[in-house]
């Protein structure tokens, strides 16, 4: 009787087993779908909110960000419209303008933009963790083949929400978690250009 008990449990075990390996493939392949969608959009624009919280202060913008290929194009209003902060890349050249009318030119965003006000922001990867995408980056994606959460030695992204748009599924609210910077993001408007 033990012995028949025993096999039960291993029976049990196994299928058990070969239905968590079944559903792993499933989101592998789900996944592999998703990822290979988002590489293949390089040209697309966002509009939303953006929560900006340091330890010395908590704020909110409206943002609005173009990307085109590696070029992008990112601007910062108040709730009311007035500019916080406008920066652009092409090829290697940044500009950032301020809230009050003054330039400054780099080459390295992340740089400027902490040198400017003080925020932790990692530019460089954003146009791929605003997507969705990883990178070569630690990862957990869901059943649907929808990233969750990403991290490296200094960010950890939460993605709360997708949504729908033109039959892809899209990130809505980003968590964005650095060791100064707290930055949390919400989309409002997709507009993607597939090629």
């Amino acid at each position: 009787m033990k012995t028949l008990q025993q096999l039960s449990l291993l029976f049990c075990l196994l299928i058990l087993s070969a239905c968590t390996s079944q559903q792993h493939q499933l989101d592998n392949a789900s996944w592999r779908m998703q990822r290979q969608k988002l590489e293949n959009i390089t040209h697309w624009t966002i509009s939303g909110k953006l929560a900006i919280i340091t330890p010395e202060k908590k704020g909110s913008a409206r943002i609005h960000w173009q990307q085109n290929g590696d070029d992008y194009h990112l601007n910062l209003t108040s709730l009311l419209g007035t500019r916080i902060m406008e920066m652009s890349k092409e090829g290697d050249k940044v500009v950032i303008i301020d809230d009050k009318g003054r330039e400054y030119r780099g080459t390295d965003a992340e740089y400027l933009v902490y040198r400017l006000t003080g925020w932790q922001m990692p530019v460089y990867k954003l146009p791929l963790w605003i997507k969705g995408l990883p990178g070569d980056t630690d990862y957990d994606i869901n059943a649907t083949g929808q990233v969750t959460n990403i991290k490296t030695p200094n960010w950890q992204m939460q993605y709360q929400s997708y949504q729908e748009v033109d039959g892809w599924m899209m990130p809505e609210k980003i968590t964005f978690k650095g060791q100064q910077t707290e930055l949390r993001l919400v989309i409002n408007d997709w507009e993607l250009v597939t090629q």
